[in-house]
């Protein structure tokens, strides 16, 4: 695997379509990239990534790379460190030798693998007056947390790790990290504190969207309409021990953390604690001054169990729908479902309408045009939301995790309050939650509902797991109608309408099996009392 080209003396690295086969003399310790026709998308480590096949180190080709991987590719291997070529070689994937690789994004933008595993735009793609402006919209977020919120708030993990080591960003990073400091010590009230973190960003023209009890992301917009994240952390002590969730928690005092100090990033003053450097050892370990864009963190379980029991999650799939949205979901089109038009003929309302899993907004843009005097399109992502025209004076765009009872608690004691009342609509909205998602839906319908209004549901049955998919990838769950409708009646509801089949919601080469359920809460759903003689 290691033969001399006779050209320039370089190995030959071997790809095949599954996996990079590595040099016999690789250093198991250090950091490789991997390049794609000149383009750095991967980086790796012998000593983590590697499996031996027939007495052969090989690394896989990661998961998110592969459906990229069509068409020639010349294939680098190099260290990081120095930047060394160690081997290349040139592969033809999938036989496709009309095409050429390109790991890039619908809008042709640079793509490379994170620490998560994930496909991302890395900040070295933009260009310095992009960044500076960036790092201008994270000055002044920092400034909303310590002036307006009284929340000492410093840059953190990669973000102040790049800092310190060049005074730059990490170039294969894709957002900012920063952490305010939280003066509660039980992490009851650090999440209290929080949500009021939260109302604070948000009433200071922020968009908000929240990652856990400890952890929200704030989307910075761009001129030309693309944006990046800022990870904002809630940093607390418990005892004598620094946490700063997701990912850490050490024994560190409050004099190496305060007084906040400055550190220069691209040429901007930013906050940083006291004694960074300490920190950023513990954080990334001894070696911390040396790049290694492979890094992952390796959160000890009790850690992982400590601070998933007290802040839990509220981002399953989300990064999921991002992407999918930001890619194959642009394809998906703008006409209404034949489910939004069923909705329409069998009951026809001026009633406001809920449309809850909007996605794109066709379906809710379909009811605007057709009678109902308000729509509220409400999303997970606001990926979807983003790509279609401004809502309008009658419809109106949320972002609410229905996985988060909070969010849907709230959301429930408004529609209870409004006037006229409500329907509410869900499109295989039903597939994408988890079990407390369902269980939310119900509660909101419950909570909406008592006075008048219906809840429309059409969701994937059991039966339909196994049938072809236009998506085939996509992230599912798969429903009993007996249990929906079991759940429905539980929560003091009843099922006015049930149908299941196919030819239903038939939708390019797919005809899937699926149901759909009206219920209600009321004795007069429609709002008009009952006429007796």
């Amino acid at each position: 695997m290691s033969d001399r080209e006779p050209a320039t003396g370089t190995p030959v690295l071997v790809v095949d379509d599954d996996v990079v086969h590595l040099p016999d003399d690789v250093d198991p310790e250090l950091t490789y990239d991997v390049l794609l026709n000149g383009g750095h998308v991967w980086s790796l480590q012998p000593a983590r990534d590697a499996e031996e096949r027939r007495g052969q180190a090989v690394v896989p080709w990661p998961k998110a790379l592969r459906r990229h991987l069509v068409g020639r590719a010349e294939v680098v291997l190099r260290e990081h460190a120095d930047q060394v070529v160690v081997a290349t070689g040139r592969h033809v994937f999938r036989g496709a030798e009309d095409r050429r690789v390109e790991v890039t994004d619908s809008q042709g933008n640079h793509l490379i693998l994170d620490k998560y595993g994930r496909l991302t735009r890395p900040l070295s793609a933009e260009d310095p007056d992009s960044v500076d402006a960036f790092l201008g919209q994270v000055d002044a977020l920092l400034t909303t947390l310590r002036e307006e919120a009284g929340l000492p708030s410093f840059i953190c993990y990669g973000t102040l790790l790049g800092a310190v080591r060049n005074g730059r960003l990490i170039g294969h990073d894709n957002d900012v990290d920063v952490a305010y400091l939280s003066d509660q010590r039980y992490p009851v009230d650090v999440v209290r504190e929080g949500f009021h973190v939260e109302r604070v960003l948000r009433e200071h023209g922020w968009h908000v969207r929240r990652g856990s009890g400890s952890r929200i992301n704030v989307r910075i917009e761009h001129e030309d309409g693309s944006h990046r994240f800022v990870d904002v952390f809630a940093a607390h002590w418990v005892d004598d021990r620094l946490y700063m969730p997701q990912d850490t928690g050490f024994d560190i005092p409050p004099e190496q953390i305060l007084p906040l100090t400055t550190v220069e990033l691209h040429g901007r003053p930013f906050p940083a604690p006291a004694d960074y450097e300490q920190l950023l050892a513990l954080t990334y370990g001894p070696g911390w001054r040396v790049p290694d864009p492979s890094f992952k963190y390796e959160t000890p379980l009790w850690l992982s169990r400590r601070l998933n029991g007290w802040f839990g999650g509220l981002r399953t799939n989300r990064k999921y729908w991002d992407a999918f949205y930001a890619g194959s979901g642009r394809k998906l089109p703008t006409k209404p479902t034949t489910f939004a038009r069923w909705v329409a003929e069998h009951y026809p309302s001026t009633r406001p309408l809920v449309d809850l899993g909007a996605g794109n907004l066709r379906d809710s843009r379909w009811f605007v045009r057709n009678g109902r005097s308000e729509v509220l399109a409400v999303d997970y992502t606001g990926s979807a939301m983003r790509h279609g025209r401004k809502p309008g004076k009658r419809l109106h765009r949320e972002l609410v995790n229905l996985n988060d009872t909070r969010h849907v608690l709230s959301l429930g004691v408004r529609l209870s309050r409004h006037e006229p009342p409500v329907d509410l609509y869900g499109r295989f909205l039903l597939n994408t939650l988890d079990a407390d998602g369902l269980a939310n839906v119900v509660r909101l319908a419950s909570m909406s509902l008592r006075s008048a209004g219906y809840l429309f549901l059409e969701f994937r049955t059991v039966q339909d797991a196994g049938r072809p998919k236009h998506f085939p990838n996509q992230k599912r769950v798969f429903l009993d109608p007996d249990d929906v409708a079991a759940l429905i009646e539980s929560a003091r509801g009843r099922v006015v309408h049930r149908e299941s089949g196919t030819g239903l919601a038939p939708f390019e080469d797919e005809d899937p099996h699926v149901c759909r359920i009206v219920a209600a809460w009321s004795d007069q759903p429609d709002g008009v009392p009952d006429q007796h003689p």
